[in-house]
């Protein structure tokens, strides 16, 4: 039997793109899955549009677990608690405004399944318009340099680990990959606690279809000024390596 792969989602008024996100979970040509969604007290009529999610699940034979937070928890602590609640073996962090390709979780288990040594990986995505319909550019991730980081990376301005963002229960300390209250700049943060605590895998490949938004448009979420709170987490990791020295595993390139 298959290892179960479970989907985390933290979504903050997002009821508007939810039935294409969910569509996408339920085209996924692996089985078993768990859809983890996490509401973080919208306030756009999220709740009205949950019963027919569930139903649409249950046909389609998808676990479907959703925690509707008590209080405002922002993307890091939502994610937490939506990792605390996965039963999972295999995690794929999607967030509330996006949307995966059909083989995204039949193509990452894959590599779990043949790179045993392995204890994350992520993808290639492409950038869509708002509207979804059309294809802006590819996404530009990447491994890092030779000898270097995601860390090292980040302080010159780089950033290449983005989705399709996934982990295993190989992984140890999992409670310590996303930061509580944290508001934006979560996948920054778990790239670089994933590469302290296992051997990570980069696979050239599109598995995720990300939303932009138009130049002059309010964002989709709420977050704060990102330089600011990335800048914040860089130095926290830095200085988390060098107090507790800290050695960063490899991250492979998928060649198939």
């Amino acid at each position: 039997m298959s290892k179960k792969f479970t989907i985390l989602t933290s979504s903050y008024n997002c009821a508007r793109y939810l039935p294409e996100l969910v569509n996408s979970v339920i085209a996924q040509t692996y089985r078993p899955i768990e859809h983890v969604l996490v509401n973080d007290k919208s306030t756009d009529g999220t709740m009205k549009i949950i019963g027919n999610i569930r139903e649409k699940y249950k046909k389609a034979g998808i676990e479907f677990k959703f925690i509707n937070a008590p209080r405002k928890l922002y993307c890091g602590s939502a994610y937490h608690l939506g990792l605390k609640n996965a039963t999972g073996n295999y995690f794929g962090v999607l967030d509330s405004d996006d949307a995966l390709e059909p083989y995204a979780c039949k193509f990452v288990a894959g590599l779990y399944e043949k790179f045993h040594q392995v204890g994350w990986v992520y993808t290639q995505y492409n950038k869509y318009n708002r509207s979804m319909d059309r294809i802006i550019k590819r996404g530009w991730c990447n491994v890092p340099n030779k000898k270097g980081t995601l860390l090292s990376m980040a302080k010159k301005g780089i950033h290449k680990y983005s989705h399709w963002r996934t982990f295993s229960d190989r992984v140890p300390n999992r409670n310590t990959l996303f930061k509580k209250r944290l508001r934006c700049c979560v996948d920054k943060y778990l790239g670089y606690r994933l590469e302290e605590l296992a051997i990570g895998m980069f696979a050239d490949k599109v598995c995720y279809r990300y939303r932009t938004r138009r130049k002059g448009e309010k964002p989709i979420v709420h977050f704060e000024p990102l330089r600011e709170v990335w800048t914040k987490v860089i130095n926290e990791a830095k200085r988390r390596r060098k107090e507790q020295q800290i050695k960063c595993y490899k991250i492979l390139k998928y060649k198939g």
